[in-house]
């Protein structure tokens, strides 16, 4: 989840173009009484990227809703839907609905020169592979939805600011300038009020109705997991079940909680290597170094050069003490950086360039995300001022800020800029209704990294026990997004969507522990002799019984 760019076709569907002027369910009086006018349609479109023979059946289509569902005679927008077809479809199974990719504003990679077979293949196991359809959108606002409300004048900013050495304060001054910027333009031809989860739920549920499906089955990741826990509120009778990677919790505050939630991330990174024996021998106090590294930095930022893919040419980011922490953070979303933090942190300790190559990686990700053409950071904001940051005491949540640190700094700063976008944006705020814990009676399965540097395991424990009919599957050495990362969390999402009531803890249990071990069997041959040390033993934990 991020609120804001980090600072940081053989089968034909039947049905699916419906009249402009379908029939009133409660029918007419009589044969000349007038029939309802639709605002919504799907269009089915040639596909915009390349598929192949390996494929499964693949339609495109766009789907054209009211902006505004309170006018829906007033402009219309459209976002994707991609449908893949299962391979020996199962007649019981119905489609599982992905909801995106999260952010809010973060693109699916839908895009011509983005999309690519693992769009359908890192969900094949619980989709096309195990008899059921596979549906996939980018919501509204972000990705090949249209409108695509992305920040342009920001990523120029941010293309020339990363390259100077600027304060703090000045960096904000920048951004916020680029914000005023971005809302002028926009708003003009987009309501910034119509971009949150409830308006996107209300999306699906067009989208299913079209679809003609009579209950759906949905897929939420980071804060899609979100639209699914609201879909799932409003259209409780349309709703099967529900899948949470992830997850996002209407309940949870982030930003009141952000600084303690940052640091403690810092340090799930930093203790990765402390507890560890062989590696806190090599890398010792890295705690220390760390904040070392980052006052340093901010006192004489150095120049690195890197490599990103919105650029043929070398880039030259300035590192503040600021940068690295955002750098830091966003690379704790992949598990795989834990063990090249301390790498990362001696390198930059050294003077020359040897030894860089971590710190490299790490700072040309944070640029691919922040200068991504097609994330709908302005569509995120909006999803922000509307159901978060009316739930925040800023004031408090500074002052909790203060208690972090050298290592909260950058946390202080965006707290601010956080603060500044709501009041640019000006649209209303979210009911008390949009904070509040998600009771759905439907099967849900949630599924969580230990090393999610968004929300804390022991947070999640807590978040998830308002839902009373769920399985509970935590992955103690793992980040953010668990099925992309363990094919035995993917294996459990496609038993638990077969058969929702069957306890999935124990053959979880069992497949993790043989992933781990055959991780570990590789790294023993001598393929990153550094990575991963704990035993296979500490596995999945059992899910927990709801009250």
């Amino acid at each position: 989840m991020r609120n804001f760019r980090p600072l940081t076709a053989s089968i034909i569907l039947i049905g699916l173009l419906m009249s402009a002027c379908d029939r009133s369910e409660q029918g007419a009086t009589s044969p000349a009484a007038k029939k309802p006018r639709s605002y919504t349609h799907l269009y089915p479109r040639s596909c915009w990227f390349k598929t192949d023979d390996s494929w499964p059946a693949t339609q495109c289509f766009m789907m054209e809703v009211p902006e505004d569902y309170a006018h829906p005679e007033r402009r219309k927008i459209r976002f994707p839907v991609i449908h893949f077809r299962a391979k020996n479809p199962a007649p019981n199974k119905a489609p599982l609905l992905h909801l995106g990719a999260g952010g809010p504003g973060a693109s699916m990679g839908l895009e011509p020169e983005n999309a690519s077979d693992w769009l359908w293949l890192n969900y094949a196991a619980m989709t096309v592979e195990d008899g059921r359809d596979l549906i996939v959108i980018d919501p509204r606002g972000t990705g090949m939805a249209r409108p695509r409300l992305t920040c342009s004048e920001f990523i120029e900013d941010a293309q020339t600011a990363f390259q100077r050495n600027l304060s703090p304060e000045e960096e904000a001054r920048v951004f916020a300038f680029s914000m005023e910027r971005c809302y002028s333009r926009l708003s003009k031809g987009a309501d910034m009020a119509q971009y949150n989860s409830s308006v996107i739920a209300r999306d699906v549920d067009e989208l299913r109705k079209r679809l003609k499906i009579d209950k759906l089955d949905l897929y939420g990741v980071s804060y899609s997991s979100r639209y699914a826990l609201t879909y799932a509120r409003d259209f409780p009778d349309s709703t099967r079940a529900l899948v949470l990677n992830s997850a996002v919790f209407p309940n949870i505050v982030y930003t009141q909680q952000l600084a303690q939630d940052s640091l403690a991330a810092y340090e799930r990174g930093l203790k990765h290597c402390i507890e560890d024996a062989k590696c806190n021998s090599r890398y010792p106090d890295l705690r220390r170094r760390l904040e070392n590294l980052v006052q340093t930095l901010d006192e004489e930022p150095r120049t690195i050069s890197i490599k990103h893919r919105y650029s043929n040419q070398p880039y030259p980011f300035v590192l503040t003490g600021q940068r690295l922490l955002r750098v830091l953070f966003q690379a704790l979303y992949n598990e795989n950086f834990y063990s090249e933090l301390p790498k990362l942190i001696e390198g930059l300790e050294n003077s020359s360039d040897e030894g860089l190559k971590p710190a490299q990686k790490a700072i040309g990700h944070f640029m691919e995300i922040v200068l991504d053409p097609y994330f709908g950071d302005a569509a995120g904001v909006s999803h922000f001022c509307y159901e978060e940051a009316p739930f925040v005491d800023f004031d408090e949540a500074r002052e909790s800020a203060e208690d972090t640190g050298i290592l909260g700094g950058a946390v202080r700063s965006d707290l601010k800029l956080l603060q500044l976008q709501c009041r640019i944006w000006a649209i209303p705020a979210a009911p008390l209704l949009e904070s509040q814990p998600i009771a759905t009676p439907a099967p849900v399965m949630v599924l969580h990294g230990g090393l999610d540097p968004v929300l804390s395991a022991e947070d999640v424990d807590v978040a998830r026990k308002a839902l009373p009919n769920h399985q509970w599957l935590l992955f103690p050495q793992l980040a953010h997004d668990i099925i992309s990362a363990s094919s035995c969390a993917e294996k459990a999402a496609a038993r638990f969507l077969d058969n929702p009531t069957s306890d999935q803890t124990e053959p979880t249990k069992t497949c993790r522990q043989q992933e781990l071990a055959d991780q570990i069997q590789d790294e023993q041959q001598g393929q990153n002799q550094d990575e991963q040390t704990e035993a296979p033993s500490s596995g999945v934990q059992a899910p927990e019984s709801s009250p």
